[in-house]
């Protein structure tokens, strides 16, 4: 029983002191937002808290906002697991292989000071495994016509509500124009930051690749983004309801096996063996650049649910033909 009593006292203290790191972490936390944390009854973290005010940590407590640190009080700085800084060093490494040299650089900085509080036991762990450690991406062509250098610049317009200018080129055209924009949020995915903005030229929300951006400029005007539509809502429904569809491809098995990462550029989501292969579903967007992927696999593919996708691939093989004909000619 004395054990089972000391383990819940150790169990109350940990607690206790990710709270703190929790309250210190950001300007508010509510009641809910610990007890779903900790997995604890709200009499409970009340408890937790007023432990710590008694403790001499000064909580306060604002309406409709929840509790905070009184500003001038700091925690002493934290200290790591060696497994906590292992996984700091494998998201590092995973971050500088997406090529986003904007974030790579404050990445780096972040991880020397994670370093500099680690005890030499654990800096020795994490040079150690350093040794070990190698990201491989797959030899997929990603396009970089322009760099990424505006990603500080977009996020601090992101806290502060502040309008941004830029030129945005467009690949379907191949030309520029002047965007003036209401930023609402950036995102992830298909190998590229994306930022969502309200257009004040198309007068609506729209997806702008950051690689894509250049002469972005942060302009002196500030707006209230709770007078436009969330930008998550935009990415996870209007952009799979109206861009984005889903495409069933079955693959013959000596192909399947080899394409590997690949399939992850381009919107893979599922698959399924089959007697005939394998049948990979994708959600896909842009036809053009599913469709040229494709045709390096030439007949070992086989479309199973899209005649739009049929089309662009007939169109490409009919320009390719018409190419190699003239060339013989």
């Amino acid at each position: 029983m004395a054990l089972a009593k000391d383990a819940k006292i150790m169990n109350r203290i940990d607690r206790l002191t990710a709270i703190m790191l929790k309250l210190q972490s950001k300007r508010f936390v509510t009641i809910d937002d610990v007890a779903e944390h900790f997995d604890i009854s709200e009499r409970t973290v009340f408890r937790d808290i007023k432990a710590l005010g008694e403790a001499g940590v000064p909580i306060g407590f604002e309406k409709d906002k929840g509790y905070f640190i009184v500003e001038g009080y700091y925690i002493p700085p934290v200290t790591f697991t060696k497994e906590e800084a292992g996984a700091i060093l494998l998201a590092g490494k995973l971050l500088e292989r997406q090529g986003d040299k904007s974030l790579v650089d404050e990445f780096e900085s972040a991880l020397t000071k994670v370093r500099a509080v680690l005890k030499n036991t654990q800096k020795d762990y994490v040079q150690n495994l350093e040794k070990y450690i190698e990201i491989v991406s797959p030899s997929v062509p990603v396009e970089k016509a322009f760099p990424d250098l505006f990603l500080n610049d977009i996020k601090n317009a992101l806290v502060s509500h502040q309008v941004l200018s830029f030129e945005y080129y467009a690949n379907y055209s191949d030309t520029f124009s002047s965007r003036e924009v209401e930023p609402l949020g950036i995102c992830h995915y298909a190998n590229h930051w994306h930022l969502i903005a309200y257009c004040r030229m198309r007068n609506g929300v729209r997806d702008f690749r950051t690689d894509r951006i250049t002469k972005l400029q942060v302009l002196d005007q500030h707006f209230d983004p709770s007078l436009r539509d969330d930008f998550k809502e935009h990415i996870f429904v209007r952009q799979m309801q109206e861009d984005v569809r889903e495409v069933k491809i079955l693959f013959k098995k000596n192909v399947a096996r080899l394409i590997g990462d690949q399939r992850y550029y381009y919107g893979f989501i599922d698959e399924q063996k089959t007697t005939d292969g394998v049948e990979m579903t994708f959600m896909v967007g842009e036809c053009d650049h599913f469709a040229r992927w494709l045709l390096m696999f030439t007949d070992a593919v086989r479309i199973l649910n899209s005649t739009q996708l049929e089309d662009q691939m007939q169109q490409l093989i009919d320009q390719l033909a018409a190419h190699y004909t003239a060339s013989l000619i």
